[in-house]
């Protein structure tokens, strides 16, 4: 068992939380989660950049790498805070019923990606678009919009978790 894990009875995490307050470790869980996502959605990003083809997805437009790479990167971030907010809204101690939480996890991640005006979304339809047109925008406001959000979602979710530890 790990320091994150949330399943009922005895945890490995007792002892940390009992040293260090249970919202702690459950805000350790969240930045560990937050960090390998981003880690690898950066990686994926740096991998694209390198093999692809610097043209619009007509072949008529050239498209510098380096913004484009930029673009992805500033990207990865926000897609990795809205999925860090997913998860730590529909994740115990919200969430204590896995019946109830992986469904309403899928859901949620799904219309983050989906539904207009989503910080996801934008980024990510920022990024479709430069890549027709052949300019690709900063998606800056859709990485604040995120940052906002998943402050917001991980202070619940650590709050509740002091309030809801057995």
């Amino acid at each position: 068992m790990s320091a994150c894990d949330v399943t009922y009875g005895w945890r490995a995490s007792d002892p940390v939380a009992a040293a260090v307050g249970p919202g702690r470790v459950h805000l350790a869980c969240l930045l560990v989660a937050l960090a390998s996502t981003a880690a690898l959605g950066t990686v994926a990003t740096l991998v694209v950049t390198l093999i692809g083809d610097p043209v619009s997805s007509d072949h008529q437009t050239r498209v510098a790498p380096l913004p484009a790479g930029a673009a992805g990167l500033v990207a990865t971030p926000a897609c990795a805070l809205l999925g860090t907010a997913v998860g730590a809204l529909t994740s115990w101690p919200l969430l204590r019923s896995p019946v109830r939480a992986v469904p309403a996890m899928l859901l949620a991640a799904l219309l983050s990606v989906v539904v207009t005006g989503s910080p996801a979304q934008a980024a990510v339809s920022g990024l479709v678009t430069g890549s027709q047109s052949g300019r690709v925008p900063l998606p800056l406001l859709p990485l604040a919009a995120s940052a906002l959000l998943t402050t917001a979602a991980v202070a619940v979710a650590c709050a509740l978790t002091s309030r809801r530890s057995p």
